[in-house]
């Protein structure tokens, strides 16, 4: 028997969700519930989902469709409210990041789902790009020595105008909304990268922020010091300031490396005889897909999750450590 899927939230993200679950042979969309009535019908039309739901009806559609799995894709300020009630009713959960906004939305959260038995994914999808496991095999094999730093820079123009919103409300321009700025809409991809790659940050020892091409009250422009608990530094830099640009950088004691997520070659290597090492000129012999959507390469492995009843990463941990990491650099801002 299928899985039946339900999604809230129909724009943008939300028809990526759509087109992964219609791809998986184990899911059914069964319902969609939007903040508009145009987006859910637009929604359903082209996937052909049978229940539709609009406004505030979203809960109608936890109530009537019994549904196994929902994602969550609605503006930030409505994930936590909308993950308790979806868990409330039994539902595993993939959510769209930052997965809350607030320390208590987290505590909230985290409450509801310790007390069931249901499957949560955090939705980070840079973990599944293609060249991923090769660049967490060097750093786990010391290929460039041990890490002594690392460096994420991820920008693009912003919102609304990098990508064209399916909703007239523009709620990311809105902090009691959004929950802050560019580090909370990219920040929380960027540290969860490296805490993948790198381990369990300890501290954000700094935070440099600009409000520098947007008309808002946050930061549109910022960079974050973090130390980790092995000792390696990192620094983030996000910015909807700038052209599209998603690199990382790593520093060993034996060499450096460096992956471009948006070049056709992504990653580069310095000093040059790192290239005589085994995995590395597998690398360069075989490289890998770039065919694969990251994004229902996680939905696919989320589904496997719920169908076998097994919880693996990214989960509501990872969630809400990449939450924790940007309330913590906003502790410091300047008064």
């Amino acid at each position: 028997m299928k899985l039946k899927v339900g999604l809230i939230g129909a724009g943008g993200f939300g028809n990526i969700h759509l087109s992964g679950y219609i791809k998986n042979d184990n899911c059914q969309l069964v319902a969609v519930a939007s903040g508009t009535e145009a987006s859910a019908k637009r929604a359903s039309e082209k996937f052909n989902i049978p229940g539709v739901y609009w406004g505030d009806n979203w809960k109608l559609m936890l109530e009537n469709e019994n549904l196994d799995i929902v994602s969550i894709c609605s503006p930030n300020y409505l994930h936590a409210e909308m993950t308790i009630k979806a868990i409330k009713h039994g539902c595993n959960i993939l959510c769209e990041k930052p997965i809350a906004i607030s320390h208590q939305e987290l505590n909230s959260i985290e409450g509801v789902l310790k007390k069931s038995n249901l499957i949560y994914f955090a939705s980070f999808q840079k973990r599944y790009n293609p060249h991923l496991p090769l660049v967490k095999t060097i750093i786990d094999n010391n290929i460039i020595g041990e890490i002594n730093t690392v460096r994420h820079i991820f920008s693009h123009y912003g919102p609304y105008t990098s990508w064209k919103p399916l909703s007239k409300e523009k709620w990311f321009f809105n902090a009691d909304k959004a929950g802050g700025g560019v580090l909370m809409d990219l920040g929380v991809h960027s540290i969860d990268l490296l805490r993948y790659l790198v381990g369990e940050y300890s501290k954000v020892e700094g935070y440099s922020y600009n409000t520098s091409c947007k008309d808002i009250a946050n930061e549109d422009n910022c960079s974050v010091l973090i130390r980790f608990q092995n000792g390696v530094l990192g620094v983030i830099t996000v910015s909807w300031c700038n052209a599209p640009s998603d690199v990382l950088e790593i520093f060993g004691k034996k060499g450096t490396m460096r992956f471009d997520l948006h070049s056709p070659d992504p990653i580069s290597f310095n000093p040059k005889i790192l290239k005589s090492n085994q995995n590395i000129k597998l690398y360069l012999k075989t490289r890998a897909s770039r065919n694969s959507i990251g994004q229902h390469l996680l939905i696919d492995h989320f589904v496997r999750c719920v169908v076998n009843k097994k919880q693996e990463r990214p989960d509501f941990n990872d969630g809400k450590r990449a939450v924790e990491f940007v309330l913590e650099a906003y502790s410091k801002k300047n008064p």
